[in-house]
């Protein structure tokens, strides 16, 4: 039967064929009960990083594979989320401040691309703070509303943006991205931070070790 290994712990009683998806199925509820998530797959001492990727979960091991697997507390977890998205939010205003210098230039088509290109990073953003927030929310660490009202003002100068960009006036879309975008981005930057805080104490207070 296959050996599997759950962070250096042997687990017995692993029957083949089974799916790495079997597997994780199988594993990862035993985990959640504790608060952990697993984050590193390795086979037979390979490292595996897609292994969400369907054409992974689909493999079949066999008696003689190893399997180790990595995890990470899902508290943990959401603090490194909550860290990616407060380096990545003066980044996003810096980018916005980048695209309204381009805009009031004589030439904007390459600005109007870039204004583009700059939304789907903020639904990056977003999307990042989602997934701080329901990792956050398994174990009871949310310290409070991440996305909402933040999100609803982003959303809203985008709103105004577009339609400054559709009708060609360059000017109330650069002073929108310079100004209106780069003030809801710094308080949603603020609330994350105070978020993060409160996370960072609540799982302080769990007998988990932080690394």
């Amino acid at each position: 039967m296959p050996t599997l290994r759950v962070d250096c712990s042997l687990i017995p009683g692993v029957n083949a064929p089974i799916t790495i998806d079997a597997l994780l199925s199988a594993v990862e509820p035993v985990l959640g009960q504790s608060g952990r998530i697993v984050t590193a797959l390795r086979i037979n001492g390979v490292d595996e990083p897609a292994f969400r990727e369907r054409d992974i979960l689909e493999r079949s091991l066999v008696g003689v594979d190893e399997i180790d697997l990595d995890t990470t507390p899902v508290g943990l977890m959401a603090l490194q989320a909550l860290d990616d998205a407060l380096r990545f939010l003066p980044v996003l205003a810096g980018e916005a401040r980048v695209v309204a210098s381009g805009l009031r230039g004589a030439h904007v088509d390459e600005p109007r691309k870039a204004i583009g290109e700059l939304a789907d990073n903020l639904a990056l953003m977003a999307a990042l703070v989602h997934t701080a927030d329901l990792w956050a929310r398994q174990v009871g660490l949310a310290g409070g509303d991440w996305l909402g009202e933040d999100v609803a003002a982003v959303d809203r100068v985008a709103g105004a943006i577009e339609g400054a960009v559709g009708a060609e006036d360059w000017v109330t879309a650069a002073d929108a991205l310079e100004y209106d975008l780069s003030s809801s981005l710094e308080a949603w930057q603020a609330r994350l931070v105070e978020g993060r805080g409160q996370v960072q104490a609540l799982l302080s207070a769990l007998p988990v070790p932080v690394a």
